[in-house]
């Protein structure tokens, strides 16, 4: 690998160390969790602040994400003009569950909630905004792995069970129900998911949450045209 690779790849690390929430990160915060040595973190952010993906507070010395990142954001979303109506779909799904629900996809080796609908309902409530990520992990990274792929063997176990199911994999307490999406061409494009404390998902729930799920599988379906 290229020097210069090795440099970009570097700064993208530095980009997704950032999350909800941590924000707003120190260089030795983000040294920690790069595992990069705290010079070239400088020279990197340097850089980056000059193109605006990060900016940095003088009074704290901390980097945060800057209007550089929120715009490359704003182009990737406005490829959706379907947000709105997923949205409201997981709104459905939220209210005849709930609990929360998410649409989530993959990028590389991490799995990214693309949209959201938190409940809001209870004090007990899974929360997490959009554009989170994370390892492929519990039961939507389950399936983006099966499908994304192409392992058949996990394919043809979550198909014929009609979804997946974890609790505490990614985070103590927290289960999850998840089904794959497919677009009209039969595609998979990603999975739908409702998470939530796991106490709320026991053997009467659990298939409740899945045909919840399933039932909305055509919805989406009928958006993703491509």
């Amino acid at each position: 690998m290229s020097s210069e690779i090795k440099v970009i790849d570097k700064a993208f690390q530095i980009l997704n160390s950032f999350s909800e929430a941590q924000n707003s990160m120190s260089l030795k915060e983000i040294a920690k969790i790069t595992s990069q040595n705290k010079s070239t973190i400088i020279r990197i952010c340097r850089s980056l602040i000059k193109h605006n993906f990060l900016i940095k507070n003088e009074l704290t010395g901390n980097y945060q994400l800057g209007p550089g990142a929120w715009k490359m954001g704003q182009i990737y979303n406005a490829n959706f003009d379907i947000a709105n109506e997923i949205r409201e779909i997981l709104k459905d799904i939220c209210k005849e569950s709930g609990q929360s629900a998410g649409y989530w996809i993959r990028s590389g080796n991490k799995k990214v909630c693309l949209y959201r609908a938190n409940n809001t309902e209870s004090e007990l409530t899974h929360h997490l905004t959009e554009g989170t990520n994370f390892p492929l992990v519990s039961a939507t990274g389950k399936i983006l792995l099966a499908f994304g792929d192409k392992n058949e063997k996990e394919m043809n176990e979550i198909n014929k069970k009609g979804f997946t199911f974890t609790s505490e994999e990614r985070v103590g307490s927290i289960a999850s129900v998840a089904v794959p999406i497919f677009n009209i061409k039969n595609e998979f494009e990603g999975a739908i998911n409702v998470s939530g404390w796991k106490q709320f998902f026991n053997s009467k729930t659990l298939p409740q949450f899945a045909k919840i799920l399933q039932n909305k599988q055509n919805s989406i379906k009928k958006l993703l045209l491509r």
